[in-house]
């Protein structure tokens, strides 16, 4: 009974772990994204179009602010009416616009830079309909997510070390006092005569072995008819 309770436990904990690894990801992603999407936010308001051109008014003072990030790379991208770099890093890949676009609204993409994991968050101006939009995209490395991500698999995994034994155990001594009838019963029957073909009492028995006991005794009975038979 053990081994088919333990059985199922370690096929489910390395289960258990990657899908508590894929939700930790999904909440350190969370407070990230909304600080990702607000400095995308911010750029898009200093996009302005003058003369079909479009510019925008980020103060490099603002710019090294922006870059700032003791564990992770931050990059910031603005790309005209045609695809073209206005301002910012042209390491960003161009992403496809969505069929329907739907104007300073902030999406969440993963890609990667020269290899390196990176969180982009992206939205549209459409300053002018009759044009193509302009695309704003921010983006960072990975690290504090994935720092953030490793705390809370840690925090989360780690008492399982010491939740399992402890369930084994449990389950051990729960076994074995429920086991412990079935014993009582065993050295009853050891005690017994050969000759004593009398029913097996089912007092303090479990009820899934009563149905054993009851048969068992309907072939003693039988039996003993048999033998009375013969001694007839």
């Amino acid at each position: 009974i053990l081994d088919w309770m333990l059985m199922p436990l370690l096929l489910i904990w390395p289960l258990s772990v990657i899908l508590i690894q894929n939700v930790a990801n999904s909440i350190a992603d969370d407070p990230y994204d909304q600080a990702l999407a607000e400095n995308a936010m911010t750029i898009a308001r200093l996009v302005s179009v003058t003369d079909g051109k479009v510019k925008v008014g980020l103060h490099p003072q603002s710019r090294s602010i922006l870059r700032t990030d003791e564990s992770d790379t931050i990059y910031f991208q603005v790309l005209g009416f045609r695809n073209e770099l206005v301002a910012g890093d042209l390491a960003i890949r161009w992403v496809e616009p969505p069929p329907k676009i739907v104007p300073e609204q902030v999406y969440f993409r993963d890609d990667d830079i020269k290899g390196e994991e990176i969180r982009v968050a992206y939205l549209y101006l459409m300053p002018n309909p009759a044009q193509a939009p302009i695309l704003v995209q921010v983006a960072e490395t990975r690290n504090k997510r994935s720092a953030l991500a490793s705390r809370i698999l840690s925090g989360v995994t780690l008492p399982q070390f010491a939740v399992i034994p402890l369930a084994v155990l449990l389950v051990w001594i729960g076994l074995g006092r429920g086991i412990e009838p079935l014993n009582r019963l065993g050295r009853m029957i050891r005690r017994r005569l050969p000759t004593d073909l009398s029913p097996i009492p089912t007092a303090g028995v479990p009820e899934e072995v009563k149905p054993v006991i009851h048969a068992f005794n309907d072939m003693m009975a039988r039996l003993e008819q048999n033998l009375q038979a013969q001694q007839r």
